[in-house]
């Protein structure tokens, strides 16, 4: 607000025209002595009886005139007089004229003063309605208040922070728009101000009466009144969306800040033109191996982290030409010297006034990794598929050719220059049926007839046939962990796999060597179910055959499970033996692990879940001998040399045989003949609407009782059967001899249990790790070979896998 106006300056005003009143005063008192001598010196004018002057000085000259010829008798006091009059006149005049020209002066003076006055008046006026509309119309807000808070001015945007109305306004106290948490502070700074303090940058914290809750910031004085009151002028700037967005922005920084500390990806931030590191999270430090000292203030090439060195041009290229990196894939080198493989993402950022860039890490080594190892196991499942179905095809074949030549050789009505041929034969077909077995096993589709099995005695007992697989200068050591707990397994599968092991081993020492078959129970922990995700935690028995031979490469330890991929020479391998490990190895809920280097050999790790509560295997029943019939037997074969080789076969030992190449056909033979029908011999898969199972369940509906034979080139368990079936009493795994075939039929007819038409057993659970006593040591990567015994040899102590980077998932 404007003080007073400026009505000081018309205090001129007055002194000039006092300044003009003196003047005329002092003029009037020179003027006066000559008023009073005037009638005097005209009287003694008339008395000379002389003419009146016409001019002042012609008056002087005639009063001299008067004078001398006056008598000598006139007194000296009237020529004094006259002298005084004379000179009075004159200084009066000129004062006079003097008194004129600073009268007319000061005139001039008081007029200009006044149109300056009245003009400034007129810009105080303007100022003072710019100054108003200035007040009301002002986004922060003015006020006013005495010492005690009570409101005495407040403008428009003071009405709108308040919510209240003027006049409500200036009734009230500052203090009762307070936010009650700031009533302390407030205090204490109106306590300040009233002593004549001022402040300024304040933050005061109002509630309208609507409930708004601003922020003020509030810069205040102590001030006069007219009257000399107290009172304290302030402007309040509304800094409530600053606040917030201060806030705002200290959150994200507080969230960046976070997410960058926290953060799993390692992340960097480092300068545009030199690239030194400014800063850098743990997870960095944790994959590059350095600490924060090692990094800050360097650059990735002092680092030595780029595994390519021109890397680093192709991506400063990347950002002069983008201003950011989305996904570049870049190899980098930890302190350790080993690769990781890593998604860029970088961004040009601004921190203060130079550029930076902030790099984000995806560390994608485990990932491809993992994706190549499902690639591996994605392309053995397709060539699984593919081996089950070319042996399924090629058992119907055999079944066909070992048939009819063991047939023929049977009737021995043929010329003897036929036999050998036929034996040949016969021998030819039982070694295709041994490959496809192994097709099967490799595909997990073979039958498996499990029993608890302990892998020291099936080791020892396999001992000797190994040491006859082996050339002499190849050494056979073999060491036993004893108390090692049984396994669920299929002896002649556990027999094949060790024997595939060695020969391989063999043919991987053409100049000789040491091959070691080790047993050990070892404890698989999550560290390396990471690094081998294949496996799984819990107690196994490993079985681990090693050699010193000429190892493989990469290239070739990426293949060796493919079915007949092999690196030997034509005809001298059929490419079945790996697969047929890796097959059972799957089939029996395991694993297979390898380590290889060129030139420093090879070793198989065989992981297969153990049972400590498993006791020893079960005996083996004797076959029972074979006698014709005279049945009726219904065969359901869709391969018509199959079925007619059955048909030859049973009508030859005196069965009856209705035959029928499908579940359709066979159900319209058993209306006409189910009441004769003793037996049915089905094969389980089937086309043209119907498998075995189901027209054996159809018929079962008809009756119960019905005695079944199921064949297949399959497993049942590979089929989804949920049937009861066991080889040699329902079940007839294909290709078949004649006399195997006979057999299960005559011992099918001869049982009283109906096992295909009932619900199938319990199957044996699942071997689960069992708890374990806490092992003492920690298995190396590569178990150490241990000297050769023929028997259980000295204890060794239960492994547990904890870090074995150099081992290869197969």
């Amino acid at each position: 607000m404007m003080c007073g106006f400026h009505f000081c300056r018309l205090g001129e005003m007055p002194r000039l025209l006092r300044r003009a009143a003196l003047c005329r005063l002092v003029l009037l008192l020179l003027l006066l002595p000559g008023a009073i001598t005037l009638p005097g010196v005209a009287a003694e004018a008339e008395t000379a009886d002389a003419p009146a002057p016409q001019s002042l000085g012609e008056s002087f000259r005639a009063r001299r005139v008067t004078r001398a010829s006056a008598n000598a008798g006139d007194s000296v006091l009237t020529s004094i007089m006259t002298d005084f009059y004379d000179v009075a006149l004159v200084i009066a005049t000129v004062f006079l004229l003097v008194m004129l020209g600073a009268s007319v002066s000061l005139r001039r003076k008081v007029n200009e003063q006044t149109a300056r006055i009245r003009e400034q008046l007129k810009r105080e006026a303007a100022l003072e309605d710019q100054y108003r509309s200035l007040f009301e119309n002002a986004h922060d807000v003015i006020y006013t208040h005495d010492i005690s808070g009570r409101l005495t001015t407040l403008n428009q945007a003071g009405e709108h922070a308040l919510g209240v109305k003027r006049a409500q306004a200036l009734a009230a106290n500052l203090r009762d728009f307070v936010v009650p948490e700031q009533h302390a502070d407030f205090e204490r700074w109106l306590t300040s101000q009233s002593l004549g303090g001022s402040a300024s940058g304040f933050e005061l914290r109002i509630q309208s009466r609507s409930g708004r809750k601003t922020i003020l910031e509030v810069s205040a004085r102590r001030i006069q009144r007219a009257d000399g009151t107290p009172e304290i002028e302030g402007i309040a700037r509304d800094i409530t969306e600053r606040k917030q967005a201060e806030e705002a922005l200290r959150q994200s920084e507080e969230r960046f800040s976070s997410a960058f500390r926290l953060s799993p990806l390692p992340i960097a931030i480092s300068t545009l033109g030199e690239g030194r590191y400014l800063s850098v999270n743990e997870s960095f430090l944790k994959l590059f191996g350095f600490t924060r000292e090692e990094v800050v203030g360097h650059t990735a090439l002092e680092l030595g982290v780029f595994a390519d060195p021109e890397e680093r041009g192709r991506i400063n290229q990347l950002i002069r030409d983008q201003r950011s990196v989305c996904g570049h894939e870049c190899k980098f080198k930890t302190k350790t010297g080993a690769l990781r493989t890593t998604l860029l993402f970088i961004e040009v950022i601004d921190l203060g006034p130079e550029s930076c860039t902030l790099t984000v890490a995806h560390d994608i080594t485990d990932r491809l990794h993992l994706e190549s190892q499902l690639r591996h196991a994605l392309k053995m499942e397709a060539v699984g598929r593919l081996a089950a179905g070319v042996a399924h095809d090629f058992n119907n074949i055999l079944t066909v050719i070992q048939g009819n030549a063991e047939m023929a050789l049977a009737r021995k009505v043929i010329p003897p220059e036929f036999s050998r041929p036929l034996e040949q034969i016969a021998d030819a077909a039982q070694r295709a049926a041994s490959l496809t077995k192994q097709l099967l096993t490799f595909s997990r589709q073979g039958r498996m007839q499990t029993t608890p099995v302990d892998l020291n005695i099936l080791t020892n007992n396999s001992a000797k046939m190994l040491r006859h697989l082996l050339t002499d200068d190849i050494v056979l050591k073999v060491h036993y962990t004893p108390n090692l707990p049984a396994i669920h397994a299929d002896p002649t599968m556990m027999e094949q796999v060790i024997m595939n092991l060695v020969i391989n081993a063999r043919d991987a020492m053409p100049r000789g060597g040491q091959v070691n078959v080790n047993t050990s129970v070892l404890q698989i922990d999550d560290a390396h179910v990471k690094l081998h995700p294949e496996s799984r935690p819990g107690e196994f028995v490993c079985w681990s055959v090693t050699d010193n031979g000429c190892g493989m490469d990469a290239a070739t330890l990426s293949r060796i499970f493919e079915p007949f991929f092999t690196t030997k020479e034509p005809g001298k391998g059929t490419g079945l033996g790996l697969a047929t490990v890796y097959g059972v190895a799957k089939q029996h809920q395991g694993w297979i692990e390898v380590t290889s280097e060129v030139g420093k050999g090879t070793t198989f790790f065989i992981f297969l879940p153990c049972d400590r509560a498993v006791v020893s295997p079960q005996r083996k029943q004797s076959p029972r001998s074979i006698r014709r019939g005279q049945e009726t037997i219904l065969v359901v074969e869709d391969e018509v040399p199959v079925g007619e080789l059955v048909r030859g076969i049973l009508e030859e030992n005196g069965y009856r045989v209705l035959k029928a190449t499908s579940g359709l056909q066979a159900l319209q033979v058993w209306n006409e003949h189910g009441a004769d029908i003793d037996l049915v011999l089905t094969d389980m898969k089937m086309g043209k609407g119907m498998s075995g199972p189901e027209l054996v369940e159809n018929l079962c509906a008809l009756r119960p009782d019905l005695k079944v034979v199921f064949t297949s080139a399959y497993a049942p368990e590979a089929q989804g059967c949920k049937l009861a079936l066991r080889d040699g009493f329902n079940f007839l795994p294909k290709p078949y001899s004649p006399p195997k075939l006979v057999q299960t039929v005559r011992a099918r007819l001869e049982e009283t249990d109906v096992l295909a038409c009932s619900t199938p057993p319990s199957p044996p659970p699942t071997p689960t790790p069992s708890p374990s006593p806490k092992p003492v040591a920690t298995a190396p990567s590569l178990p150490t070979p241990a000297p050769a015994t023929p028997a259980p040899a000295k204890p060794t102590t239960t492994r547990r896998f904890k870090d074995e980077s150099r081992l290869v998932a197969a």
